[in-house]
């Protein structure tokens, strides 16, 4: 009909399974196909997907009947608040390398490996998963790397860059809980926490023969500032000037990789 707006339904087939010795046939999960479909109504939408597959199928279905038929669709309209069902068809850059991915196809593979939501296959969640191991390893020796970091603002993608010497997620705590007047406390404080996405972009690797760690912490820092545009469209406010970050206390640079016992000496204890 003209003048009608499309609007978004999610539907589900579900597959019948057989009545067996103890038990009725039912419907069985998780459902054979699950898609979307864009249509005037829940009527036009039922036809489209009909159409797809070249046969009808029963909406609703008495459970004295289910013997009779071999399928049932399930069809539901998508509203705004419906992000967790719309989210399965965005395309999702996989967190471990970056190969990107829809949930729905996951869900529609019997053979899939992983519904994770952040990563496209089972060894990439592991690998993430051991280097994570491995992080916290590090933290609990005192040995906790140097990293470049940043802050996203998912409905902007707009970005705030730091570097912190400190394990990152006491870092990020500390934006939240010590603001000051920066333009990228000020975005943090005047919207909701879910708008936002912390993530390490570099693990600080320092070349042989690196006199000055932290001057070299800082050229990283400054690097990513210009590949992200964080002070042109960011909210970085200031390029580095060679320094680090003074709003944080820093491990001892020089004592970064002295683990506990090497020398007679523990590692560097945070104020």
């Amino acid at each position: 009909m003209l003048g009608e707006s499309m609007t978004k339904f999610y539907y589900q087939i579900k597959g019948r399974q057989p009545a067996g010795p103890n038990r009725e046939a039912e419907w069985a999960w998780p459902p054979v196909f699950s898609g979307m479909v864009e249509a005037e109504n829940r009527k036009a939408a039922k036809a489209q997907v009909e159409e797809l597959y070249e046969r009808q199928f029963p909406s609703r279905v008495l459970r004295s009947d289910v013997s009779d038929h071999a399928y049932l669709l399930h069809i539901q309209e998508l509203r705004e608040h419906d992000a967790y069902l719309l989210r399965r068809f965005e395309e999702t850059a996989c967190k471990e390398c970056g190969a990107v991915f829809k949930l729905i196809d996951k869900y529609n593979d019997p053979n899939t490996e992983t519904t994770s939501h952040d990563y496209c296959t089972e060894a990439c969640k592991q690998a993430a998963r051991f280097r994570d191991v491995q992080e916290f390893r590090l933290l609990n020796e005192g040995r906790s790397p140097a990293v470049i970091y940043q802050v996203r603002q998912k409905s902007t993608g707009r970005v705030y860059v730091g570097q912190t010497t400190q394990p990152f997620t006491l870092r990020w705590w500390q934006h939240l809980s010590n603001p000051t007047n920066c333009k990228f406390h000020s975005a943090l404080g005047s919207s909701n926490i879910t708008d936002w996405e912390f993530s390490v972009i570099e693990v600080i690797a320092y070349p042989e023969g690196c006199t000055n760690r932290a001057a070299y912490i800082t050229q990283r820092e400054s690097h990513w500032i210009e590949v992200l545009s964080a002070v042109d469209t960011g909210f970085n406010t200031v390029r580095p000037a060679g320094i680090a970050d003074q709003a944080q206390v820093p491990l001892l640079l020089a004592d970064l990789a002295c683990p506990s016992g090497a020398g007679g000496q523990s590692p560097p204890i945070q104020r």
